[in-house]
């Protein structure tokens, strides 16, 4: 059998493409048929590190049977309908995540839970008739399970990379709605945050150091965080902000506000108190930006209800 490589997966190893090829067997099967040459790239013995380029020819000397038992059809299970698509092409799709749905699957605090975001773009592809032979759709960035606003995910081997890419490069320029406790300045005023990063494995917390030499050892350690910020406008006891992190730490712009003294309204694990209008922080990725890519293009997600009405009682 043979298969001709097209530019879709140009540039991807072919050890990891022949995983996806080959999807209902181990990976020692697939390193078993190189070393015995039962595969071989363009005529020549394939190592599996190659990088592959389109029209490269990929010769299978395996068995139709054994072929056809190694590939299963990817069928995703039923899953609640994925509403607030932001936009959709051919490459990208990106919707507005509710606050309480988390990003993916496979979290530790919640292994048993099947319904994410992941899980509904997955279907609702599926229902669009998309098929998935050798490639599966990926979110390109994540959310906290109670943060609300824009996900990318790549619907092609190739925009998948190219955001990933890009957000890896510091190239995506996000910008959050945040309600934080406490007065931090006058309408206009900025600040850019920066400190040393360790998240907890054990409680999941992220703290931000001012030097490197405060930072435990273990978990994610030593890593620079850079969070910015704006502040829009003040209540009595609040402050609306527009923050823009640098980096992407995990929990990076609730633990940064947070160890400056002023933790996001209703964010109880970094100290936050409890707020009517959501269940968990008041935190929005409201708006992403891709500049000078293939995917240039700009996005905006409409604040949730809740923040709303927050921003009509608080900030009137």
């Amino acid at each position: 059998m043979v298969v001709e490589i097209t530019a879709e997966n140009a540039g991807r190893r072919l050890d990891k493409f022949l995983f996806a090829y080959f999807n209902n067997v181990p990976h020692s099967f697939i390193y078993k048929m190189l070393r015995k040459k039962r595969i071989k790239l363009n005529g020549g013995r394939a190592m599996g590190n190659e990088l592959l380029q389109a029209g490269d020819e990929l010769r299978f000397y395996l068995s139709p049977e054994t072929i056809e038992s190694s590939r299963k059809p990817r069928i995703f299970d039923p899953a609640p309908p994925l509403t607030d698509i932001i936009f959709e092409d051919e490459n990208l799709l990106v919707v507005n995540k509710p606050a309480g749905l988390p990003s993916q699957g496979g979290m530790k605090e919640r292994p048993a839970r099947a319904d994410h975001l992941l899980a509904r773009i997955l279907y609702y592809l599926q229902e669009k008739g998309g098929r998935f032979e050798d490639f599966t759709p990926a979110i390109c960035n994540r959310l906290d399970v109670n943060t609300s606003g824009l996900v990318i995910c790549g619907k092609t081997l190739h925009a998948l990379q190219t955001i990933n890419a890009a957000f890896a490069n510091r190239e995506v320029d996000k910008e959050y709605t945040a309600i934080v406790h406490g007065v931090m300045g006058s309408p206009g005023d900025s600040k850019t945050l920066e400190g040393f990063y360790h998240k907890d494995p054990h409680s999941n917390i992220a703290t931000i150091f001012d030097e490197i030499a405060c930072v435990p050892k273990g978990g994610a350690t030593g890593t620079l965080a850079i969070t910015s910020y704006t502040v829009l406008a003040t209540a009595k006891d609040y402050t609306l902000l527009s923050v823009k992190p640098i980096t992407g730490r995990s929990h990076q712009i609730r633990a940064h506000l947070a160890s400056i003294g002023h933790p996001l309204a209703g964010d109880k694990k970094y100290g936050g108190k409890p707020t009517p209008y959501a269940p968990a922080q008041l935190l929005h990725c409201r708006r992403m930006e891709a500049a000078d890519l293939p995917y240039a293009a700009s996005w905006e997600a409409p604040l949730p209800q809740g923040l709303q009405k927050c921003l009509r009682e608080w900030f009137v």
